[in-house]
């Protein structure tokens, strides 16, 4: 060992040797406690950040991918019921390129895939199955990319195509949703599910495709998908619009009675129907020259009696009847007038209002002395109340139940004022626990420094000097205090001749034994006062 350290050894072996047992253990303790902090302090901040290597993985890909990352020595962890292989974030790329290149993941092949390992010899049953195999898992795939859809599994029930049959069945399917964990689909999300996956087979009608989720809640059956979603739009564009209305209302109260002092509820009657109106209306004007006009003349003049006469009794003709001239005259005339013909068509877009009814609840304390027509005016105002439509508004002042609101409000105080204790008591133990080990470090430095001292005593009184080296050693301190010349020179150089002797005592016994010198000198100096 070098001379540099066997001098800081030495000191600790031996201070460490002055302080008790239970001095010891506390500094055991601590110095435990400070290398077991600093280990997981540095394994917390060495620790990778893991990000997905692959998802979604069959067991056999899996467990491939996992025999590979052992052997490669790379760490990773399981995630989704080991369906998800998660590795250092810094590793992510260059190990998916590594396995890709070793055929990992190598999948089971799915959707139209499976028709390439068809062969010469597979029968009609075997391709009507395998073409039924690959829609449904093409159908799983297409759902599963929609937002909050985790696994989608499709059934698909094709019939068998017949030559002479006059009535043939007609296809279903059912679906099966594993939703994101806080998702649920709207009445408009799943009309799009029905959609995709009767637009997708031939012959399929949405209203033959059943949708239920993992929980088996039925999200849309045959025959009542569309009716279901229809009114579920209906019930969501009525409570979107009341809402909005209470809102304007509560806009126009709440800076005159403070907020959550008024409720204001709406009823929207909504008229959802579309209807298309189609009117033609034709109209002439007077001078109008017409399109077409033809005039029919006829003319009839006769000589001498006519023809025949007028039957008289039993058939008999009356001979002087038909005596005398006969004159015929006739004029007919047909105009086409040009009339102005108007087509209209009128298109009604759903969503026109029927009636509202508009409650206004106040309080009391705050609103008695307030002009309810003047309240009642500001709200028609404000959702757009039309009196002549039939719309209603009701306003009333009525006292506050305010107990749930008051202890909402106490126990919020409570847990502020309860985190705040809890912050100060956490401060005041850890600054306790500070001051504490602080406090022990000084004690147990300050008592070795004092066992140090007690130890540089002893061992300054247990220096054993001859009586002569004591002499000249008293007498050297004696005249560097007092400075006494020395008169007699003979009487001098013979105490020169010793001195000399003495000295070189002195000086072997320094440089074999120096700390125990300088104990002594230190001694001696605080007995004479010199510092």
């Amino acid at each position: 060992m070098s001379a540099a350290l066997a001098g800081p050894l030495e000191r600790i072996r031996s201070t460490f040797s002055t302080i008790s047992l239970g001095q010891k253990v506390v500094i055991g303790l601590l110095g435990l406690g400070l290398v077991l902090g600093g280990f997981f302090f540095y394994r917390w901040i060495t620790a990778p950040t893991y990000a997905p290597l692959f998802s979604n993985l069959a067991s056999t890909d899996a467990s491939a991918i996992v025999d590979e990352l052992n052997a490669a020595g790379v760490s990773y962890e399981l995630a989704d019921g080991g369906g998800t292989i998660m590795v250092p974030n810094e590793q992510v790329y260059d190990l998916r390129l590594s396995m890709s290149g070793k055929g990992l993941p190598a999948g089971n092949d799915t959707g139209y895939a499976l028709l390439d390992e068809q062969g010469i010899t597979t029968s009609e049953f075997q391709q009507q199955v395998t073409y039924q195999r690959a829609l449904q898992d093409e159908l799983s795939a297409t759902l599963e990319s929609l937002e909050g859809v985790r696994t989608a599994v499709v059934h698909v029930a094709l019939p068998e195509e017949e030559v002479f049959a006059s009535d043939e069945a007609e296809p279903t399917a059912s679906v099966l949703l594993d939703l994101a964990p806080g998702t649920s689909l709207d009445s408009g999300q799943v009309q799009a599910v029905t959609n995709l996956v009767s637009s997708s087979i031939e012959g399929m009608d949405p209203d033959q495709v059943t949708v239920a989720d993992a929980t088996g809640a039925v999200l849309s059956a045959p025959g009542q998908g569309v009716t279901t979603a229809a009114g579920d739009a209906r019930s969501q564009l009525e409570q979107d619009y009341e809402e909005r209305l209470a809102a304007n209302a509560e806009a126009v109260l709440s800076p005159i009675l403070g907020p959550g002092r008024a409720t204001v509820s709406v009823r929207a009657d909504v008229d959802l129907d579309q209807r298309s109106t189609t009117s033609e209306t034709h109209t002439y004007e007077e001078g109008t020259p017409p399109i077409s006009e033809s005039t029919t003349t006829e003319e009839y003049t006769g000589n001498g009696a006519a023809v025949g006469g007028i039957l008289g009794p039993e058939n008999q003709a009356d001979a002087g009847a038909g005596a005398g001239d006969s004159t015929y005259d006739k004029e007919s005339t047909t105009a086409n007038n040009a009339v102005g013909t108007t087509v209209e068509t009128v298109e009604g877009a759903p969503g026109r209002v029927n009636r509202l009814t508009v409650s206004v609840v106040m309080d009391e304390a705050v609103a008695g002395n307030l002009n309810q027509a003047q309240i009642q005016q500001l709200v028609g105002n404000a959702v757009g109340l039309d009196v002549a439509r039939g719309d209603d508004i009701t306003v009333a002042a009525m006292p506050f139940d305010t107990t749930a609101a008051d202890a909402a409000a106490d126990a919020l105080a409570a847990a502020e004022e309860a985190e705040k204790q809890a912050q100060m008591w956490s401060l005041i133990k850890t600054g306790g626990i500070a001051l504490g080990i602080a406090l022990l470090v000084l004690v147990v430095w300050l008592r070795s420094r004092r066992r140090q001292d007690d130890d540089e005593d002893e061992d300054y009184q247990a220096l054993e000097l001859a009586d002569d080296v004591l002499a000249e050693l008293d007498r050297i301190r004696i005249e560097s205090t007092r400075g006494v010349p020395v008169v007699d020179e003979a009487a001098r150089e013979l105490e020169a001749a010793e001195r000399a002797r003495v000295r070189g005592e002195i000086a072997a016994m320094v440089s074999e034994k120096p700390d125990e010198v300088a104990a002594m000198l230190r001694g001696w100096l605080s007995e004479s006062g010199v510092k």
